[in-house]
């Protein structure tokens, strides 16, 4: 029983996504082409209604000769992922960032972008910075999706009430932690049982924290190897503070992400460490309380604060896609700066030239304000590099996946960075390191 169980989860899933390899199915009319886009599920229902209203049903507007249909799923990459890896897949395929992108690039589950992008002007539309994530062999094979970054959200209310401040240095931020969990309350409400990968959104603050832009770029080049000094000081300072009780009270690995905006919410944690992207949560669905946030300060004597940069999103096409011309077509309405204008009311920000953020009307305060932090931050050249963007996927994977059990005892730091080293040197190898430019 338990095999016929997995067999039949297994064709369900190939069910799903069977109208990728079709003309037409579903609702489709018999002389339109259905292609298939897969996305995260939504976290509310305005974020659905934007989706099904101003994006797919626009695009179906303006292209009656295209139906879209959309997917859903809690993990859309790892789905995505075992269904290429198959032969089958969406049409149009949105991955969380440029690490990933190369990998599947690497994996042929993509198809070149080139010509189309002299058809749609993508070299143009986009800042250099963010279109050059894309390329891999010198070769296009993704469009870039919003950029982002890592904050410490907090309650201002209770700030307020309990005299606390915004701390500016790793002291004074080491003080505050210790001030919140003498009140009573949580400091950090953080959790990962149904998203594992989003330990990686610490490391790439504790990292980039401690060592520095300068520094951290040596060490994700090879040029400084992972379990170099500065390394480990930074990891033990992370397992120290994870050993205090200031992240979820040493739970984070026992609660899922939606419990711990559940505590944040409900005031019995006073910060919450997450994406900008946050933004959106907090503005269509807000807590009882205002809310803020601030750049985690600097963990060491010497580096300056900075904000890690990221894209959180990639699109490219299936390799295998029936329907190219069409995908293409729908790739180039997605990343473009309609949709792009569109979303900023979300809080989420693309990296194109033509999108004038501060002309959107009735933009929320706390939005906009994330998107001149973040912009003041990259014109001053005060970035850092997160690791879903920056970081070699091997070596990515093993920092997230390992990290509870160096917290748990189970591993050493010096074990736990010796592997991610070896790690590193494997996406060498299979040429799967961030091209950094001079």
């Amino acid at each position: 029983m338990k095999r016929v169980k997995i067999f039949i989860l297994i064709l369900s899933l190939f069910l799903i996504i069977s109208a990728c390899n079709s003309k037409s199915g579903g609702d489709a009319k018999d002389d339109q082409v259905e292609i298939v886009y897969m996305t995260h599920t939504p976290d509310t229902e305005e974020q659905k209604r934007v989706i099904e209203e101003d994006i797919i049903g626009a695009f179906e507007k303006k292209n009656p000769d295209i139906k879209v249909k959309w997917v859903q799923s809690q993990d859309p990459v790892t789905l995505i992922r075992q269904q290429m890896a198959a032969g089958a897949g969406p049409d149009v395929v949105l991955v969380d960032g440029p690490t990933t992108l190369v990998q599947f690039a690497k994996s042929d589950y993509l198809k070149p972008l080139d010509d189309y992008a002299d058809k749609y002007g993508w070299n143009d539309r986009y800042f250099d910075w963010a279109y050059e994530t894309g390329f891999v062999n010198d070769k296009l094979y993704g469009l870039p999706g919003q950029y982002e970054s890592l904050a410490v959200w907090y309650n201002k209310d209770m700030f307020k009430k309990n005299g606390w401040q915004e701390p500016k240095t790793f002291d004074e931020f080491m003080d505050l932690n210790k001030k919140i969990k003498k009140a009573g309350k949580m400091p950090f409400a953080f959790g990962t049982t149904d998203f594992r990968p989003s330990n990686e959104w610490w490391l790439t603050l504790v990292y980039n924290s401690y060592l520095g832009p300068e520094e951290m770029k040596k060490v994700l080049t090879n040029e400084v190897p992972w379990n170099s000094p500065l390394v480990k000081e930074a990891t033990e300072k992370w397992k120290d503070i994870w050993q205090k009780g200031y992240i979820n009270d040493k739970q984070s690995h026992a609660i899922s992400l939606d419990d711990a905006w559940l505590l944040f919410r409900n005031q019995e944690a006073a910060m919450k460490m997450e994406g900008t992207w946050a933004t959106s949560n907090i503005t269509t669905e807000r807590p009882p309380f205002e809310v803020d946030f601030f750049p985690m300060p600097s963990w060491r004597d010497g580096v300056q604060a900075n904000f890690p940069m990221a894209l959180g999103e990639s699109g490219g096409i299936n390799a295998k896609t029936k329907h190219p011309k069409e995908s293409a077509k729908f790739l180039d309405w997605l990343f473009s700066d309609e949709v792009g204008t569109l979303k900023v009311k979300e809080g989420i920000f693309y990296p194109n030239k033509n999108i004038k953020v501060d002309s959107v009307k009735d933009l929320d305060p706390l939005v906009l304000k994330v998107y001149q932090e973040l912009n003041k931050a990259i014109e001053k050249g005060n970035t850092g590099y997160a690791s879903w963007t920056y970081w070699g996927p091997n070596v990515e994977q093993s920092i997230w996946e390992n990290i509870d059990k160096v917290f748990l005892g189970q591993l050493s730091v010096d074990e736990y960075l010796k592997k991610a080293d070896e790690n590193a040197k494997k996406d060498k190898k299979d040429g799967l390191l961030f091209p950094f430019k001079d």
